[in-house]
């Protein structure tokens, strides 16, 4: 009887696990909602400290990927002057809060999957990925995607925890792996801060 209820007990986390990593990839229904609201606590400050790396504080277009709820893009929009930011996300919950949260500020909500996004070459001065990447259901493909979009003279940051790459992308959790990677697909890392739990990335075309 004992080994009966550790084996439900196991089968019950995996289950539970497996629903969490869904909903972290794509966010849907009442828990989507709830898990957003969560992930603010969390990973917000994490999208703060990444941003303060910038020097820069005026961009004409900002593409922010993978929004959530929109409260890291309305960060964006409070702290950086631009003419276009907006936010994408492939959950259909994720724009809805978004676009309801934050209908007061100047962005833009577009579900959009980012491996492929339709937008004009060479179109954004700016573009933040915050917890995602490593989700992305093709990472090379999307990273091509990233470098089109990605104006010539423009900067793509990634800041994210440095557990969910080891976990993730275990292969590129090194900094010369990372950078070899980069550079097969014409981009270059040009800085990496690290603290205890979080790591940011900053990148540019070759």
């Amino acid at each position: 009887m004992t080994l009966l209820i550790i084996f439900l007990l196991i089968i019950s986390l995996y289950v539970l696990y497996k629903q969490l990593l869904k909903q972290s990839i794509q966010p849907s229904g009442g828990i989507g909602s709830l898990m957003m609201k969560l992930w603010n606590n969390v990973y917000l400050p994490m999208a703060i400290w990444s941003l303060s790396f910038l020097k820069e504080k005026n961009f004409d277009n900002i593409l922010d990927i993978g929004i959530g709820n929109g409260a890291t893009t309305k960060y964006i929009s409070t702290t950086f002057i631009s003419d276009l930011i907006i936010g994408i996300d492939i959950s259909d919950k994720a724009i809805e809060q978004a676009k309801f949260l934050n209908s007061n500020y100047n962005i833009a909500y577009e579900k959009k999957d980012i491996h492929k996004t339709q937008y004009p070459s060479d179109h954004f001065d700016l573009i933040c990925a915050f917890q995602n990447h490593f989700h992305w259901t093709d990472l090379r493909e999307s990273f091509l995607e990233v470098r089109r979009i990605l104006s010539s003279d423009g900067i793509f940051i990634i800041g994210c925890e440095h557990a969910k790459i080891k976990y993730f992308l275990y292969n590129l959790k090194e900094k010369s792996s990372f950078e070899k990677y980069l550079n097969t697909l014409g981009l270059e890392l040009i800085q990496m801060e690290q603290q205890k739990d979080w790591i940011f990335y900053k990148i540019k075309k070759i």
